[in-house]
């Protein structure tokens, strides 16, 4: 089933500005006439807190304008690593409470050379998922949880852009993780069930090509890369 968000906002000068009922009735009547639809159950939010003129904005706002960007996105709880990349900017919010909803984003500064693809491959990896296992707290059922926290202790491999090899390092990050992004959307595509075999065995090698850069990234010996692939 397809959901959608409707985001009662403008950005102006980088920053996000509620639409007035005016610009909301005459731009998006539609979106407006659902609002109106679901007036009482918005204005009872908090006890009915949201009973004012505002009552058709979002109950938290910050970071409403980080949202209009690229990002590597994880959900907040999963078996293993889950990292991917929004390109497009779609929306994504973290639910609150305790009941294992949302996730989090990563975004990178303006003026970082690195690329999101490199960033997301080391993400994705065994390595930085093995290492991030170690920190993060367990669940039941084989869960840990991908919080804040535990993503900021990752080591991230900087690349040296003055260094040839390493930057060749990057580069060819950069275009396996591209490739990555490509296969799972012919994946999802894909209507037989041998062109999903086939594609799953590509997206095998190439989850593998991934992992063997990463160790050289890390100047990982054969003996640490057999406990990482659970040989030891």
């Amino acid at each position: 089933m397809t959901k959608s968000i409707l985001f009662p906002y403008k950005l102006v000068d980088g920053k996000a500005e509620l639409l007035t009922i005016q610009e909301l009735s005459s731009r998006y009547p539609f979106a407006w006439e659902y609002f109106k639809t679901n007036k009482a159950l918005l204005e009872s939010r908090e006890r009915g807190k949201w009973k004012h003129a505002r009552w058709y904005a979002f109950g938290r706002s910050q970071n409403l304008s980080e949202m209009e960007q690229s990002k590597i996105l994880t959900p907040s709880i999963a078996s293993r690593a889950s990292f991917s990349f929004d390109s497009i900017d779609r929306y994504y919010f973290v639910g609150s409470g305790g009941g294992g909803g949302g996730g989090y984003g990563i975004t990178l500064k303006p003026e970082e050379p690195m690329a999101y693809a490199y960033i997301l491959g080391l993400v994705d990896s065994k390595l930085l998922d093995t290492f991030l296992k170690s920190a993060s707290s367990p669940f039941s059922g084989g869960y840990y949880a991908y919080n804040r926290q535990y993503i900021e202790q990752l080591p991230i491999r900087r690349i040296n852009f003055t260094d040839s090899a390493d930057k060749a390092r990057h580069d060819k990050m950069v275009q396996l993780v591209d490739s990555m992004l490509t296969l799972h959307k012919q994946l999802a595509a894909a209507k037989s069930d041998a062109q999903k075999e086939i594609i799953q065995r590509q997206i095998h090698s190439t989850d593998a090509e991934i992992d063997r850069l990463v160790y050289e990234l890390y100047s990982l010996t054969e003996e640490e890369i057999k406990i990482v692939e659970g040989e030891c």
